[in-house]
């Protein structure tokens, strides 16, 4: 069962780093050399790139809902917990409910994006996801630790 545990956890930081990755890549290095691009290059690279990493994106939530609901029940976390004020006002019961606050956000977010009218309302929407994809990996790190 460890080893099963290990592979989950495994999985889920690379799905974390994937998402969170390509979104970190896209800002740094990809966007700054299309700014200087013609519009219609920049049109053409988006209309291409944006399909193939909204896939990715969902694909890594996907992965991250099932494993890390998987290694909150490998941990002894059972859903009754969620509605005993004392477990959720330990350390640990806290960051996860503000994890799964983030991750609700992002979700929503996401889907907003996907489907976004205007390019500045795309452009910001990233951003937005980037900050809180940002927060959801320092929630997650004091998460790790509180226990």
């Amino acid at each position: 069962m460890r080893g099963i545990y290990l592979a989950s956890v495994w999985l889920h930081i690379l799905a974390a780093m994937t998402w969170a990755g390509g979104m970190v890549a896209f800002v740094v290095l990809v966007m700054p050399y299309f700014r200087r691009q013609p519009e219609p290059a920049r049109a053409d690279f988006l209309d291409w790139f944006g399909p193939r990493f909204e896939r990715v994106s969902w694909i890594c939530l996907a992965i991250l809902a099932v494993t890390g609901t998987f290694n909150l029940w490998s941990r002894g976390v059972q859903p009754s917990d969620f509605f005993r004020p004392e477990w959720r006002a330990t350390s640990f019961g806290l960051l996860l409910q503000w994890k799964l606050a983030l991750v609700a956000i992002v979700t929503v977010l996401s889907a907003a994006h996907a489907r976004t009218g205007t390019k500045a309302q795309a452009r910001w929407l990233g951003r937005l996801l980037l900050v809180l994809g940002l927060a959801i990996i320092a929630v997650a790190v004091m998460l790790v630790r509180a226990i």
